[in-house]
């Protein structure tokens, strides 16, 4: 490893780090001033404080990594802000800046399909693993702003946000990138599950709000959770490669072992109205389902991946996911 690369890798460490030390200052700070649900804030902060960031290697080469550090520091710390008071107009709008990133993020991840004349099952999820957060940055808008679509639940809004911020970004990037390694039946199914299951469950949940079609929500949660058993599988058998190093064996092992525990938690859930003893309540479901996607399968797998890149001499070159240079 030359000069340079042992530099960005040494800062790619102080910028884990620190987005974890700040996030564990900043979760203790909310727990002080939110009233309802600060485990779901911090859980939910955690994606934009390190997870899309570390995700985002995997989409851009160094350089413009290196260029969007400005802006998304400065949007997620505007974001952090707006959780220091109760929801407000003013609040949203430290809000907004996070919201514009993700759009410009869709934009651009649209206009990379112009030069993609076929796309894979492997190549869509990666790509909307970077487009599902706007849709996550919007909710949080309406939820900064007090604002209750359909009437809605403000905690419903709040959990809607996070769920397209983490079930909307680490499952099917990971889902993309464990299809770009090992091609197959299996791994192009868990992408089309996954990005068939997770708008359906958004919508089942709509549609249980309205009390009508009552069964989009569980068939919903079944087919991400197929999805992401998948994945977890993927995960765990990558975890069992003996070309990697213990450390990202060790990450892909939890990861896997995470989101399987996750998901089995999260069919449970799903199936609350069909076989109600499965469920857990809605505090642990967040708790410790939340938990289980944001540190043992979102981190531990996102750096898992970071390292069998650095491993092979990619994760530093701005080489494109699906093959060519970006």
């Amino acid at each position: 490893m030359n000069a340079e690369s042992r530099n960005a890798e040494k800062w790619f460490g102080v910028e884990v780090l620190g987005g974890l030390a700040l996030w564990t200052f900043l979760a203790w700070l909310w727990d002080t001033r939110i009233q309802i649900s600060p485990w779901v804030v911090a859980l939910l902060m955690l994606s934009p404080l390190l997870l899309i960031r570390i995700g985002e290697r995997h989409r851009l080469g160094k350089a413009d990594w290196s260029k969007m550090a400005a802006p998304h520091t400065i949007a997620v710390t505007l974001l952090a802000i707006s959780f220091m008071n109760p929801p407000s107009i003013v609040m949203a709008a430290y809000a907004v800046p996070w919201f514009i990133i993700r759009l410009a993020v869709v934009f651009d991840v649209m206009l990379s399909w112009r030069h993609l004349p076929t796309k894979t099952p492997g190549q869509l999820c990666f790509d909307f693993a970077f487009i599902f957060p706007a849709i996550g940055a919007a909710w949080l808008v309406a939820q900064r702003a007090n604002w209750t679509p359909w009437n809605f639940d403000p905690l419903i809004v709040l959990l809607t946000a996070a769920h397209f911020h983490h079930a909307g970004f680490t499952l099917p990037l990971m889902a993309g990138l464990n299809a770009k390694a090992a091609p197959g039946c299996w791994t192009r199914f868990s992408c089309v599950a996954i990005l068939a299951g997770v708008p359906l469950v958004a919508a089942g949940i709509t549609c249980t709000h309205f009390g009508v079609l009552r069964f989009v929500e569980p068939f919903g949660v079944t087919v991400l959770v197929l999805g992401a058993l998948g994945v977890a599988v993927s995960q765990i058998r990558r975890g069992m490669e003996k070309q990697h190093s213990v450390l990202p064996r060790l990450g892909f092992v939890i990861s896997g072992a995470s989101l399987l525990s996750a998901m089995i938690l999260a069919m449970g859930f799903g199936l609350r109205h069909v076989v109600p003893n499965w469920a857990l309540t809605m505090p642990q479901m967040w708790m410790i389902h939340g938990t289980l996607n944001a540190f043992g399968f979102g981190l531990c797998g996102l750096l898992a991946w970071r390292g069998v890149r650095r491993e092979s001499g990619t994760g530093l070159k701005p080489v494109g996911l699906f093959g060519g240079a970006e």
